[in-house]
């Protein structure tokens, strides 16, 4: 027998984080696009230390730099 209080996780979304509009989803893909690249960045700079917040601005500015080449 079933037991009536297990709750049907077809119901569910799959990802507890969803984006609830495409604005959103977006966005999401835009700031993965932008960790990428300061990965990246943080890589070419030999993996040291103390340049996140660096690394961070030039990405978004490489990726905007991008898009009007675009």
């Amino acid at each position: 027998m079933i037991d009536s209080k297990i709750i049907n996780t077809r119901s569910k979304p799959i990802h507890s984080e969803q984006p609830e509009s495409l604005i959103e989803a977006a966005i999401t893909l835009a700031d993965r696009a932008v960790q990428t690249r300061a990965y990246e960045l943080y890589e070419l700079r030999g993996r040291t230390d103390g340049g996140a917040e660096k690394d961070w601005y030039q990405a978004e500015n490489d990726l905007r730099a991008s898009r009007k080449q675009t």
